[in-house]
């Protein structure tokens, strides 16, 4: 396991220093997860950290207010391994669980990505699709980051994109635990979800259909990323909005931003 130290000072445990990096940004520095939609973390509060990855969420989430109470799923051991380090100094606060959620109980074939492991998942994307959209999106999803990369002839790129994705995106196979979120919400005896943030990596649908109406009206607040880039992906941020419209909550989009150049976007919703 490595360690690297955020802008904040802030020292994790990790296991690639780019995920460490990215995921702060996306959650101390664009507040991808609180920052729009009307999303708020209150003294109290108790919030489910679905995709909780390496825990900067969690970690962020119990710096917000006094008392917050965290539930954080990561599927992944290794990961997993470095959730617990870094929520260790939290305590009880923290509840961890070293599975995914689904919409039934069993065991799942994961790819774990050792470069990226922020993008370790059951259900990989579209690798040509990446490629191509990469290649499009070629001025604003790559060189804006890395200006040295203009360099690069045109007419090379879909090689050089192709050949950077398939080193990143080395995946090794694992096999993770899944359950219904509904089941653990019963069995810890959860009264209420203030926040549920949703970062599964392309198991959007999964968690939600692991949900009974039950478990659906303790929840206050949702914060989820919704990924478009796997197949039959096309319409599935409608089709979040859709589930939680018909559960009451207010529904909005997240700005646009690099990410949704990519086929990543948020979707929040409030009661």
């Amino acid at each position: 396991m490595r360690h690297a130290t955020l802008p904040n000072g802030l020292r994790v445990a990790c296991i690639d220093k780019l995920t460490a990096r990215y995921v702060y940004d996306e959650i101390f520095v664009d507040g991808v997860y609180t920052r729009q939609g009307g999303i708020g973390i209150r003294p109290g509060d108790v919030v489910f950290d679905v995709g909780a990855n390496i825990g900067l969420f969690t970690l962020f989430a119990a710096a917000q207010a006094s008392e917050v109470e965290i539930h954080a799923f990561e599927p992944v051991p290794r990961i997993f391994e470095a959730l617990r380090a870094n929520t260790a100094a939290l305590g009880p606060r923290v509840h961890l669980y070293n599975v995914g959620l689904g919409d039934a109980a069993g065991d799942v074939d994961f790819q774990f990505y050792p470069r990226v492991c922020a993008d370790s998942t059951a259900t990989p994307f579209d690798f040509e699709a990446k490629v191509a959209r990469y290649v499009e999106t070629y001025d604003e999803s790559i060189a804006k980051d890395m200006p040295v990369a203009r360099i690069i002839p045109r007419a090379w790129r879909p090689r050089v994109v192709r050949s950077f994705l398939k080193q990143m995106y080395t995946g090794q196979a694992v096999t993770c635990r899944v359950r219904p979120l509904s089941d653990i919400i019963a069995e810890q005896r959860v009264a209420r979800i203030d926040l549920l943030k949703v970062d599964a990596e392309n198991a959007e649908r999964g968690v939600v259909a692991g949900m009974t109406e039950e478990a659906w009206d303790k929840v206050r607040q949702v914060s989820m990323e919704v990924h478009t880039h796997i197949a039959g992906g096309e319409g599935l941020v409608s089709e979040m909005q859709g589930v939680l419209e018909s559960r009451g909550f207010r529904v909005s989009r997240g700005a646009e931003s690099r990410e949704t150049i990519m086929g990543v976007f948020m979707v929040y919703g409030k009661k």
